[in-house]
């Protein structure tokens, strides 16, 4: 019996032991080529392209100076961070100053071509002001 239960306890741990955990990463931010290829079919002139690559890497750059480190911040029990508010009326702040910049860039008919595309995009991925799904703790 004690054979049996001394099996049983190892292969557990064995079992335990050989499951990767995963961290959750975030995706890769897309590279300003990637970003520029939604316009191909908008027409645009050489010049709009360079104006667009630019406040593209202007975008990025921006984010990069500002992504959070590698750590993790404790996420207190009520599951909000002291500065969730705060972040998002930057984010938000940020996208209508891009959308300003972007509109003045594209022709009306470019622009609401890609105001359409942006609303399709949204459909696809988490709706505007939809809350995440409850992730399961591990404790």
């Amino acid at each position: 019996m004690k054979k049996l239960l001394f099996a049983a306890s190892l292969f557990t741990v064995v079992a335990i032991s050989a499951q990767e955990t995963q961290e959750r990463k975030r995706p890769e931010r897309p590279t300003t080529e990637q970003q520029m290829k939604q316009f191909d079919d908008y027409g645009l002139t050489s010049a709009q392209k360079q104006k667009l690559q630019a406040l593209y890497k202007e975008r990025d750059a921006k984010f990069e100076k500002n992504k959070p480190s590698g750590e993790r911040p404790q996420v207190p029990k009520d599951g909000q961070r002291p500065d969730d508010s705060k972040m998002k009326a930057n984010f938000e702040k940020e996208n209508k100053e891009f959308d300003g910049k972007l509109q003045s860039i594209l022709t009306k008919e470019q622009y609401a071509k890609y105001q359409t595309n942006q609303k399709q995009h949204q459909k696809g991925g988490q709706k505007k002001g939809g809350q995440r799904p409850e992730r399961k703790q591990e404790n």
